[in-house]
């Protein structure tokens, strides 16, 4: 059992990463309909590129649940766990990037990207097979994915207007007007710098 869980946390990677970069792009390619906002990237903040690996996370555990037969209660509380932290971790790692005026750099959030899925993983691996009592996590574990749900639909259509949320290129929170001249925005931005 251990040796097919770790083939699946590693086929999770490949998994999580494919259905990622393909919600990132959902928005467009459903002409900005409801199903491309509700799952899709509407904006290049740090949220809705968080939300397409979230949800694709949470997927997959769901399939190692039903293929492998795992204890509910103690699967659950690991996998609620190790989506927070990767949810936290991502948070962390694109600020610190933001900060360091990197967050420009495709291919370094990118790798930053994948280092947190990987670790998420490996530390839904690690609790899993751990001496930790668990499965006394199971109702906090479940009212923290509730959480999450409700976050997750919320946060796209009403964002808090703090750095999260806020759209690298327009500096707009949420769904961004369709007619809108980002050139006008930069300008504006440089004009006042």
């Amino acid at each position: 059992m251990k040796k097919t869980l770790m083939k699946l946390e590693i086929g999770g990677i490949f998994f999580i990463i494919i259905l990622s970069v393909f919600m990132q792009n959902l928005y467009l390619l459903c002409n900005r309909e409801a199903i491309g906002v509700i799952f899709g990237s509407v904006n290049d903040s740090i949220w809705e590129i968080l939300k397409t690996m979230l949800l694709p996370y949470a997927l997959w555990g769901f399939l190692e649940l039903l293929s492998l037969h795992l204890p509910l209660k103690r699967f659950a509380a690991v996998k609620v766990i190790s989506l927070y932290y990767l949810g936290v971790s991502y948070i962390l790692i694109s600020l610190v990037l933001s900060l360091l005026n990197l967050d420009d750099e495709f291919i370094l959030c990118f790798i930053c990207a994948i280092f947190c899925i990987c670790t998420s993983l490996f530390l839904s691996y690690r609790l899993m097979y751990s001496n930790r009592k668990l499965e006394d996590l199971f109702y906090p574990a479940f009212f923290m994915l509730m959480l999450f749900a409700a976050f997750f639909f919320s946060f796209t259509p009403f964002p808090p207007h703090i750095c999260i949320f806020e759209d690298r290129l327009t500096g707009l929170y949420g769904i961004i007007p369709k007619n809108l001249d980002t050139g006008a925005i930069i300008l504006d931005t440089l004009y006042y710098v």
